[in-house]
């Protein structure tokens, strides 16, 4: 059977080599940014833009310089339409069950309660998360971490650590924290942490080392480790989240990884390995499917070292499977982002 790659070059050594340099580049670039974020506090804050621009420029430029053309690829804006409405159609047929799949992932597997009441007004993405490395002496960290606010800090030897938290539904949590007319009142050593729950829309914390006011620079906030604007620092809920959420899950993780997986890897392997076979209706290279989806696995857990993230093998193959329909990025890029979107909403009434 036929197959509707681009033309390679003569020998198939070129794009063999060709293909493992770039894979290994992406490789290296997230591995290492995933090691220097944990000690390099302003890396934490653009791994994902630098991930997303390696995987946008390789590719393309590899390509530019050899003189194929990226829409060969499926990289490019052709019938987007079709491709947006092939995207519905999928996610019509798979969402359904895949939210029963994720419901036993997480009540059978990971042995978490459905029915969790969600928010959706969230704190500001600057408290998200926890980072990845401990506190520097003299720092004191702030983040949100499911449905608790953690405080960490680190003072030089000797010195005490006291904060002072107000707004409304406050609880406090584990640590040397303890509800106070007016709020909650944290006091330790040098070297502790204590979490506490907002129920309310907002909430200051004012903090304290050694007697004296912390500087703001010094209390680092979320993932990011980002010095807060002001000591008291004030945090209101809101939607604000949600926007980020789908730009950063449309942009700088769907786009850049179909370009790079779906797009070059792929559409190059196609001419590689294997033969194409029609697979619900659509011709399609098993060999190519499968080789690309274990090097997007591989991707994965190089990131996050963990069995199950392995898993996205298997949507994939789907998101290989809608390239070949269509012809182009557009609809595996909007169905990626929608799977994800969908298990940050889900996750969010298991607890």
């Amino acid at each position: 059977m036929s197959k509707t790659t681009p033309s390679s070059a003569a020998t198939p050594a070129r794009p063999w080599r060709e293909l493992w340099l770039l894979y290994g580049a992406t490789l290296l670039v997230t591995a290492g940014l995933t090691v220097l974020q944990g000690n390099i506090a302003w890396v934490r804050g653009y791994t994902l833009v630098i991930v997303a621009a390696t995987f946008l420029y390789l590719p393309i430029e590899v390509l530019h310089r050899t003189g194929q053309n990226p829409a060969d690829f499926g990289i490019h804006r052709r019938r987007p339409l079709r491709g947006v409405g092939f995207a519905l159609l999928v996610m019509l047929v798979t969402l359904p069950p895949y939210l029963i799949g994720f419901h036993v992932w997480q009540t059978e597997w990971l042995g978490r309660e459905a029915g969790a009441e969600a928010r959706y007004d969230q704190w500001p993405v600057e408290l998200h998360d926890a980072p990845r490395a401990a506190p520097r002496e003299g720092e004191v960290r702030l983040y949100s971490v499911d449905r608790r606010l953690w405080l960490r800090w680190r003072l030089p030897a000797g010195q005490r650590f006291e904060a002072r938290i107000t707004g409304e539904g406050l609880a406090p949590g584990v640590g040397p924290i303890e509800p106070v007319p007016g709020g909650l009142h944290v006091e330790g050593r040098s070297d502790g942490q204590a979490t506490f729950v907002v129920d309310g829309s907002s909430f200051a914390v004012a903090v304290d080392a050694g007697g004296d006011r912390l500087p703001a620079e010094r209390l680092k906030l979320g993932t990011g480790s980002v010095g807060a604007p002001d000591n008291p620092y004030r945090a209101e809920r809101g939607f604000g989240w949600l926007i980020n959420l789908i730009l950063v899950q449309l942009l700088l993780v769907a786009l850049p990884e179909e370009v790079f997986y779906r797009g070059y890897v792929q559409t190059r392997l196609d001419g590689l390995v294997g033969r194409d076979v029609k697979i619900l209706g659509v011709a399609v290279n098993p060999a190519s499917l499968v080789l690309t989806s274990a090097l997007f696995a591989i991707g994965h857990v190089v990131t996050v070292p963990s069995a199950h993230r392995l898993a996205v093998f298997f949507p994939s193959l789907l998101f290989g499977w809608m390239r070949r329909a269509t012809g182009g990025i557009i609809a595996p890029v909007l169905f990626h982002a929608a799977c994800n979107l969908l298990v940050e909403f889900a996750s969010l009434h298991y607890g």
